[in-house]
């Protein structure tokens, strides 16, 4: 995104002080590296600490193979440091980077694959220069598809998909939220006021889908319409159950696939560690793990938080809202 408007609500209007933390390497008057991060809250084990959430690392065209980026990996998390965060954070997709954050001391934790149901081939095959299979791959398609197919709804549950402005008014969000923290070690605070920033990018537009039992919030589910390889997706950015509730999986997958619909989406897709994938029982509902994984990379900025659980992949509860990304 290139937008004036999406750099400032991104650098400029997140709920902290300070709001993010810009770093800049120049030959004379040309910018030759960026390195920028956003300070994210996060409660991990018992302890509050700020994440510095690195989500722009940029190096120059010109200036790439003279250790720009190494220079500016240091200069950027030595100065995380002293700004008091605890610990840097994010999220690569590309291998060929991976070095370059190693060698400024960066530690890989886990891998987290995307996770896709397709919905149709049409997109995908026609990309693969097999369009005419489309018509038969879409049929085997519905025919797989239809083995997950859960028609035992409970009907203790009330779902509903709102978009954003809606969600932003729900009053029985920060309890719900609370109640859920408590089931996780290591988890993003997501209080309103950082949901309000997060579903706020200029432009976009999401379908939230909530699940009470008997009034009370027991699950959220954070989608938004998205075009990935070409192929019009819906993200799942973020999903949150209040254990003891695993019976409305079924109503919350069933939601999903009525907004994918109406987005004539050709696939579902969603980002997260093998572990809440089994959680989620995303495979009993027809999702397979893609050869696209990001990493979660850590870089720890003080002795304040134990490698146990910091690197530990079962204490994390992490999925796209915790990036920048969609």
């Amino acid at each position: 995104m290139e937008t004036r408007d999406h750099y400032f609500w991104k650098f400029h209007s997140f709920p902290a002080v300070p709001m993010s933390y810009e770093y800049a390497a120049w030959e004379g008057t040309d910018m030759t590296g960026y390195y920028a991060c956003i300070p994210y809250r996060y409660r991990i084990g018992e302890t509050m600490a700020t994440a510095g959430m690195v989500c722009d690392v940029m190096t120059g065209v010109k200036a790439r193979g003279k250790g720009i980026f190494t220079k500016l990996g240091y200069y950027s998390t030595d100065a995380m440091a002293n700004e008091a965060l605890d610990f840097a954070i994010g999220y690569p997709i590309r291998p060929e980077v991976i070095p370059g954050h190693i060698k400024v001391k960066w530690k890989i934790a886990y891998e987290m694959p995307i996770y896709i149901r397709f919905l149709k081939l049409t997109s995908l095959l026609k990309k693969k220069k097999l369009g005419f299979l489309a018509p038969i791959g879409n049929k085997l398609l519905k025919l797989y598809n239809s083995l997950f197919v859960n028609n035992e709804i409970n009907s203790d549950y009330v779902i509903n998909i709102i978009e954003q402005d809606y969600f932003f008014k729900l009053k029985n969000y920060e309890k719900f939220f609370e109640d859920w923290q408590k089931t996780v070690s290591n988890s993003l605070m997501k209080t309103m006021e950082f949901m309000q920033w997060r579903l706020s990018a200029p432009g976009s537009t999401y379908k939230i889908v909530t699940i009470h039992k008997h009034g009370h919030l027991v699950a959220v589910a954070v989608t938004r319409k998205s075009v990935m390889e070409g192929i019009t997706v819906l993200a799942i950015i973020d999903m949150m159950l209040i254990p003891g509730n695993e019976t409305c999986l079924p109503a919350l997958n069933q939601s999903l696939f009525e907004i994918s619909k109406n987005y004539e989406a050709e696939a579902i897709v969603t980002m997260m560690s093998k572990t809440w994938a089994k959680n989620y029982r995303l495979r009993g509902f027809g999702f397979v793990p893609s050869p696209y994984k990001f990493r979660l990379i850590i870089k720890k900025l003080n002795d304040k938080l134990s490698d146990a659980l910091l690197f530990n992949e079962v204490n994390w509860h992490l999925m796209w809202i915790d990036s920048d990304d969609l």
